[in-house]
């Protein structure tokens, strides 16, 4: 683990073979020895394994972890309630198999499955859609389901959402002795399984999509070299103002706008523009938002025209001030000019892509809506569609321990930036 609290990864650079160490939230190689640099792609999750000893016993056989990473928000009868999730939980049925890999991740390195990899791996029985949709309390509920653990009661809960930053599958080495299921890591057995059970386990093969694959990071436009932080999503090419992310195994250009500030910008944050089409909510404009929320502003004609454009930080940060910053911004609603080209002061990485922040949609609305009690049992009957998105990169001034907003006077602290980077 490295020292801002993620897992770190063992990794071969494919053009000299070095070995290179990634944090787990790199997506950029960057080779010591020959200084290659490359942009790391996944056909879906990133799937990990932890080696077993060099002197295993038996045929290896891996067990599926599911981790989750992000931001959760419970919209509970009392209100709107938010923390961090940071957790893996065992990604089949119960056979007595432990539950969570604990801190084994943090303190082991890891390495990507390929298929090369030899060992059986075993298929995900719990799709990562039934953990992820209940964030909040699926580890209690998974607990005491499938491993008879009681849990203390939760609270009532109305609606929950998951703003994902990681997801991935990690796999733990195991093999089978007699009828034993044991740790390859300790030698010693963990569960006892049915025969039949593990041989229709064992029957299911392992993907061949397994593959990380390396793309060059040249500007597909222009042939200059792309720009960004090891964990940035998004590269620029700043010989020809252009802003790229991956989709698949190439790269995809990327809208986005510089809005202008007053003052000496020092630095500029990105944030996620999002519009949308609703079904089972009118919010189509601003004015719409203004009576939904009850905001302290009169309704002109003007306001009844003015499309409502959600908005959300595209970097990590913590839940509370991750909240405040969508509220703020879209209850703002900000309209100042911007340019389409890159300015010369800092940009922050985009660390959270737009998938993950789509939900905030919903957060937004959960928030700043007056009649919660009436609202919240129907959020999860919203259907939300993304019509528009657009990445804005907006200017800040430094100001002692904080970073201001140029327009709107809203602050961040630095340390809440500096925490982010360790979420």
């Amino acid at each position: 683990m490295n020292s801002q609290g993620n897992w770190q990864i063992e990794h071969n650079c494919p053009q000299c073979g070095g070995p290179v160490t990634l944090d787990e939230a790199d997506r950029l190689l960057l080779c010591p020895y020959c200084r290659t640099k490359l942009y790391l792609s996944t056909g879906g999750n990133f799937t990990y394994f932890i080696p077993p000893p060099n002197a295993a016993p038996r045929e290896t056989i891996y067990v599926p972890y599911w981790r989750m990473k992000g931001l959760s928000y419970a919209l509970q009868e009392s209100g709107l309630s938010q923390r961090f999730v940071d957790t893996n939980i065992l990604a089949l049925k119960s056979w007595g198999i432990p539950p969570s890999l604990g801190l084994r991740p943090q303190v082991l390195k890891l390495k990507f499955v390929t298929p090369e990899i030899e060992g059986r791996f075993l298929d995900p029985e719990i799709p990562v859609q039934d953990v992820l949709k209940n964030a909040a309390v699926s580890i209690p509920e998974v607990l005491e389901k499938q491993f008879s653990i009681t849990q203390p009661p939760a609270p009532s809960l109305v609606h929950n959402i998951f703003v994902g930053e990681t997801t991935s599958l990690i796999y733990s080495p195991m093999y089978l002795e007699s009828n034993n299921l044991c740790d390859a890591l300790l030698k010693r057995p963990v569960c006892t399984v049915k025969t039949e059970a593990m041989e229709g386990m064992l029957a299911s093969s392992k993907p061949q999509s397994w593959r990380i694959e390396f793309i060059s990071t040249l500007c597909p436009q222009c042939g200059w070299d792309l720009q960004g932080e090891k964990e940035a999503l998004i590269l620029i090419c700043k010989n020809c103002s252009t802003a790229w992310g991956c989709e698949g195994q190439e790269f995809k250009k990327v809208d986005f706008a510089v809005m202008e500030g007053a003052g000496e910008v020092s630095h500029y944050l990105p944030f996620w523009r999002m519009k949308a089409r609703m079904e089972g909510i009118k919010l189509d404009t601003y004015a719409d938002l203004i009576r939904m929320g009850n905001l302290p502003k009169a309704i002109t004609p003007a306001f009844e025209q003015t499309p409502l454009y959600f908005w959300s930080p595209a970097f990590k940060i913590n839940p509370a001030l991750f909240l405040r910053w969508v509220r703020q911004m879209t209850v703002s609603q900000p309209a100042e000019r911007a340019t389409a080209s890159l300015p010369n002061a800092s940009l922050y990485p985009v660390t959270l892509p737009l998938s993950a922040v789509a939900e905030s949609i919903t957060i937004a609305i959960a928030e700043i809506v007056t009649d919660k009690r009436r609202v919240f049992p129907l959020l999860h009957q919203i259907r939300i569609l993304l019509a528009e998105r657009l990445l804005v990169y907006h200017p800040f001034i430094e100001s002692h321990n904080e970073l201001v907003h140029a327009n709107m006077h809203f602050s961040f602290d630095k340390q809440s930036l500096a925490f982010g980077t360790s979420l």
